[in-house]
């Protein structure tokens, strides 16, 4: 019999339903735009009162709501490491509290396989087979910090990412194999990916915080250390 196998795939295949996380986002967003609209007015025009660090590290979980191969789950989770670089201590606006900086690091992200959708689909190797996919970004964004409270900053980045996806995948084996179907990994690189994530960050001390970023297509949750 004739297996029906799918050739390399992405993100083609039959529309998806919107998952719980990506309906999250139109709520959240909002709520946390509503936030950063009510500053604490005494701290924001104080320019430079803030702490003076030279290097931000930001290791964080990340949820990505927004991507992954098709035939696998819309939400991964992983890990990720941030690095920021202020340009200055204050401004481009000198008259608040506010600074720039560069930011730039790695996220991977893993994908659970959607094997009810798979064996729907195809049925034979993909109903008693585990797959797997990967991504990690690289993003390269500009870091704009408005300092509202003592401990409290909101902030917005928005830069471009390389992202590298490697999944794997089934396909009819070399003629005379022992098995009709074989596994194999697929891989894809894009450039120049377009990313954006408002944020918060909530100081402990002068030096170690927490920090939140809700946007696209990641979300993040981690500890801030200023140095």
């Amino acid at each position: 019999a004739r297996l029906n196998v799918p050739g390399a795939i992405r993100k083609e295949g039959a529309p998806e339903p919107s998952t719980p996380m990506a309906k999250l986002i139109p709520f959240v967003v909002p709520a946390l735009v509503c936030l950063m609209a009510r500053p604490a007015a005494a701290q924001i025009k104080q320019p430079g009162a803030h702490p003076k660090y030279s290097f931000e590290l930001e290791p964080h979980l990340t949820v990505e709501w927004d991507g992954g191969p098709a035939y696998f789950g819309r939400d991964g989770v992983g890990l990720g490491l941030r690095g920021s670089i202020p340009l200055f201590h204050n401004g481009p606006i000198d008259s608040i509290n506010n600074n720039m900086a560069i930011t730039f690091g790695i996220d991977w992200v893993h994908f659970g396989y959607d094997r009810a959708r798979a064996c729907r689909d195809f049925r034979d190797f993909y109903c008693d087979h585990e797959f797997s996919a990967n991504a990690f970004w690289l993003p390269v964004a500009l870091q704009w910090n408005f300092f509202v409270h003592k401990r409290i900053s909101v902030f917005g980045e928005a830069g471009l990412a390389i992202v590298h996806t490697n999944w794997s995948w089934a396909r009819p084996c070399p003629p005379g194999s022992a098995a009709p179907v074989c596994e194999y990994r697929v891989s894809d690189t894009d450039f120049l990916n377009f990313v954006f994530y408002p944020g918060a960050r909530f100081m402990l001390s002068d030096t170690v915080g927490l920090t939140l970023r809700i946007g696209y297509p990641h979300l993040t949750a981690g500890a801030s250390f200023l140095f």
